[in-house]
């Protein structure tokens, strides 16, 4: 029996084992990763320069904003030269963020006109990858540029790593675009080679070690006389790994690859999804870094092995610039990347694809900030979520039925934790067909709804885009609408999932994305809006295809094969669903609520995601932290993981750790394995229960907080979880940290502990005042300094730092749900920096409609200084419509590290006024006092 069939029966039959290795390609075994490392170490050695661009052929379209050119590849034989052109274009994309700058774009084509057509296949190279990964709902112009021709003579880069360097005179045009004058770029002309400049320092070079490899398009016959010198054939028309022998590679090699080298970096960031460590690892020594869309239950941590999702967006810091890339190609991926061990200052990487286009786009900006800033304008800011979706979610496979569900909903109130969502796994299906219900489980789901809208808690459900093939009604109205996935001879491709034999919805259509559409509005219940949607299984996840995917010969909409589309796939499937619930809830303006395994750039404007299939054992718990930072740094914040472990059974003090760093994650889901035993948190014995209760109720009074967070990062991209060199991007002893992070720009800084048996830890305060979190005693007065300190962490504790200078805004009452809370008042914890400053935001709305966009909101600042406490809400929002409150009740004044003669002035002046209800502790003042924070107020000291 061949191992996809050993693993789909293991998988229908609910009982599986951990991932195993050899179901992935390793490097050595894809044909085209073999090729480019192969065609780099020789181009490397023989210094070669095969790629120029002809100067006849450039033309520039002053209208466009575009300038075109033709590179020309020269394949050297001793009887002649073939010269094949590949169409280049450069523009600068033009910024519609509040920092109004323009994004460097460059796009390498083929032209193809040799290539047969087919009745089957698009002959043309996939270059719709921008038009899924951009913001669909801007229009994007291009910044018109000024040229200048000039003649260069000096060496490029030097670096051991390289083994060479090269020198030459060369013709190059600077090019600058005329609304942003500290960037420009030299394009060279006699060797194809880019150098970004920012203020007239060089900050990226492209194609500086000349391992630009465009495989151009050619047959099997003739392939000797399109061979490079350096080039590898290994299976180029062919492949022989075990599972995809059958892929017979249409078109032969078409694989694109080149190289990017930041300059003035010390660490590189992104690139997600991979269960990694947060700055980038050099690959020298492993696999490089794969991008490939994948199902991988219980997967390998520490490693550069592909998974769920893929996230082409690297950037490069260093104190004085930052620099980003966005590769933007959907085939399989892989990246290189090397340290210099002679320029400590600069990495170098080489990304390579299977086919597609060359098509990048740069970034440069002062900081990390702005990076993701600009990155998020381009591919879109990430959705402001319902603010039940950022509380608490219950899941395991799965909740029977309707009386289980609830079930524990009534034991979670009665033990008095809170919970927002609910969940079902696949097993809520007839017969596992979606969009379909159990009718003796789930006889009537309104009346299940209904009873989880009293308390306002939503229910998620799972709806995949594999759909059973046989007595399916919604399969069946796909193979008659021509809206399903085709295999390489045309027909209906057929594989193996969770229903056994099915089909797929192609979303890469407006066909499959029409069907799908109608199925939700089929689905759905007028007149209610807390059922929500959970695409899984979307990378595709196909049990007997190879790598647990879709063979790559699979024909899509458009003809284009799942080769050049794979890793978009997913964003197609769950961007349709959201649109669909959208439109289905637009008459209650609900915003939808979905959760997306497979995920691409962009998807951040339409989804929430997670860390996939993990297991409950300290490993996955201690490697969820860089995975969700390297999320939150690369554009996509609403991430977490299972807590506490898919798969297996936590012991308790794994269950209580687990709890403790999930809260933290933007996505706050406990999720189980079918196999395990049950764990909702009222199960647990009494000090672990008590534990587990007080960390799920810590979320739920910093509501205000996280919300507030993802207000901010709906406008500007910003991290939810804030690894700690985003800010102190200047201090090298932060780059390489990925344990300890900031809650947006809150202050709050957090260590969890995700090792077993640690009663103290060790935590790095950048140089700024840090206080206790709960009791407020000054941990750090060091504000010169990266400082290391010991600091205790008994099991029933979680270390939680407020850093100087920012304002909390919290909620103290316990409710059942984040909706029962609307009404209730705010407390203000006031954490002055070394100066006696403090600034802090609040973002309020009704949390469930898209009213904001009407400007139905509260976002207002907060200011303390030795003068007083100021409140000045913006402008632009107005709440005077709604029914919200807005009153504060208390606030904190952290006392600890003031100068002392204002500390005693603020004693004094509090203690003496008899209008003020104020209670003075040894490290804080309380005062209770009623203020509207939705009309401007100060409060004069």
């Amino acid at each position: 029996m061949k191992l996809f069939n050993v693993l789909f029966f293991s998988l229908l039959f609910g009982y599986v084992t951990a991932f195993a290795d050899y179901l992935l390609k390793s490097c050595n075994e894809a044909g085209f990763c073999v090729r480019n490392r192969e065609y780099a170490a020789n181009i490397i050695n023989s210094k070669a320069s095969y790629y120029s661009i002809d100067p006849k052929s450039i033309d520039v379209d002053d209208s466009s904003g575009t300038l075109s050119a033709n590179i020309i590849k020269t394949i050297k034989r001793p009887d002649r030269h073939t010269e094949i052109t590949l169409p280049l274009k450069i523009s600068f994309l033009k910024s519609h963020g509040a920092s109004s700058k323009s994004y460097f774009r460059f796009t390498i084509d083929e032209l193809r006109q040799n290539v047969p057509q087919s009745n089957l296949l698009n002959k043309y190279r996939y270059n719709e990858t921008a038009k899924w990964a951009f913001d669909p709902s801007k229009q994007w112009d291009n910044s018109h540029f000024t040229i200048e021709k000039k003649i260069k003579n000096g060496k490029k880069g030097i670096d051991q790593f390289l083994f060479g360097s090269t020198s030459k005179d060369e013709e190059y045009y600077l090019i600058l675009p005329r609304d942003d004058e500290n960037m420009a770029i030299e394009l060279f002309l006699d060797s194809f080679q880019i150098n970004v400049l920012s203020k007239g320092k060089s900050v990226m070079s492209i194609n500086e070690y000349n391992l630009m490899n465009f495989e151009h398009f050619r047959s099997i016959e003739d392939n000797f006389q399109n061979l490079l010198e350096e080039e590898s054939t290994f299976n180029m028309f062919k492949d022989n790994f075990r599972y995809s022998q059958d892929d017979k590679i249409p078109f032969g090699p078409e694989s694109v690859g080149i190289d990017f080298v930041f300059k003035n970096a010390k660490a590189v960031y992104g690139i997600p999804e991979h269960a990694d460590s947060l700055k980038l690892k050099d690959t020298r020594e492993t696999d490089p870094y794969r991008l490939f869309n994948v199902d991988v239950f219980e997967y390998f941590v520490d490693s550069p092995s592909p998974m769920y999702g893929a996230i082409p967006f690297m950037f490069g810091v260093s104190k004085d610039v930052t620099t980003g890339l966005f590769w933007v190609n959907s085939a399989d991926t892989w990246i290189d990347i090397h340290y210099s061990s002679v320029n400590t200052d600069q990495v170098n990487t080489h990304w390579f694809s299977e086919n597609g286009v060359i098509d990048v786009v740069v970034f440069v900006a002062e900081n990390p900030s702005d990076i993701l800033e600009q990155y998020t304008d381009l591919t879109g800011r990430p959705f402001l979520p319902l603010q039940s979706s950022i509380g608490y979610h219950q899941c395991r496979w799965n909740y029977n039925d309707e009386y289980d569900v609830l079930s524990v909903q009534n034991e979670m109130d009665k033990a008095h934790i809170p919970f927002d969502i609910i969940w079902l796994d696949l097993e809520y299906t007839d017969d596992r067909k979606y969009f379909t219900w159990k009718d003796e489980s789930f006889p009537n789901p309104r009346r299940l709804l209904e009873k989880l809208s009293q308390f306002g808690r939503q229910l998620v459900v799972l709806i995949d885009p594999h759909l059973k093939s046989r007595g399916n009604k919604v399969s069946d109205a796909v193979v008659k609408g021509k809206g399903a996935t085709k295999n390489k001879k045309g027909r209906l491709f057929l594989g193996e999932c969770w229903p056994g034999q099915s089909i797929w919805i192609d979303t890469m259509g407006q066909i499959g994305r029409k069907l799908w559409k109608g199925f939700f509005n089929d689905f759905l219940y007028k007149g209610l809006s807390n059922l929500h949607i959970w695409n899984d299984m979307n990378e595709p996840s196909v049990f007997s295809g190879p790598e647990t995917t879709a063979p790559k010969d699979v024909i899509h909409a458009g003809g284009f094969e799942e080769r050049s589309i794979h890793n978009v796939y997913g964003l197609t499937v769950h961007e349709t669903t959201f649109n669909a619930t959208r439109e289905f809830y637009s008459d209650s303006e609900t915003r939808p609520f979905v959760l997306t395994r497979s995920f691409f750039a962009g998807s951040q404007r339409t989804a929430a995601t997670w860390t996939g299939d993990n297991v409950a054992n300290w490993d996955y718990l201690r490697i969820s932290i860089p995975m969700c930072l390297s999320n939150n740094v690369a554009g996509f914040p609403f991430i977490g993981a299972d807590v506490a472990g898919f798969s297996g059974n936590p012991e308790p003090e794994l269950l209580v750790r687990w709890y403790q760093a999930g809260l933290w994650y933007p996505f706050f889901r406990a999720h189980a394995h079918i196999d395990s035993v049950r764990r909702e948190p009222y199960l647990f014995d009494g000090p672990v229960r008590n534990m587990v209760k007080d960390t799920i109720r810590l979320r739920y009074r910093l509501l205000p907080t996280f919300y507030t967070a993802f207000y901010e990062s709906s406008r500007t991209g910003a991290p939810i979880m804030k690894p700690l060199f985003f800010d102190y991007f200047a201090h090298e002893e932060l780059l390489a940290i990925d344990d300890q992070f900031f809650v947006g720009n809150s202050g709050i800084m957090v260590k969890p502990i995700v090792q077993k048996g640690v009663k103290e830890t060790t935590v790095t305060f950048p140089p700024k005042l840090y206080y206790d979190y709960e009791t407020f005693a000054l941990v750090n007065d060091d504000v010169s300094a990266i400082t290391n300190k010991q600091v205790s962490a008994p099991l029933d504790t979680i270390p939680i730092f407020l850093e100087g200078g920012h304002i909390l805004f919290q909620k103290e009452k316990y409710r059942r749900s984040s909706e029962l809370m609307s009404n209730d008042p705010y407390t203000i914890v006031i954490i002055p920096d070394e100066n006696g400053i403090a600034i802090g935001n609040l973002y309020v709305d009704d949390g469930k409609t898209f009213a904001y966009s009407n400007n139905e909101f509260l976002n207002t600042t907060l200011k303390f200084t030795s003068d007083g406490l100021f409140n000045r809400p913006h402008s632009e929002g107005n709440l005077s419509a709604t029914a919200i409150n807005t009153n504060v009740t208390a606030i904190k004044i952290v006392t600890s590290g003031l100068e002392s003669s204002f500390k005693k002035q603020l004693i004094s002046k509090f203690s003496s006024d008899d209008n003020l209800n104020t209670n003075v502790e040894s490290n804080h003042i309380v005062m209770k006092i009623r203020y509207d924070m939705s009309k401007p107020w100060d409060f004069v000291f």
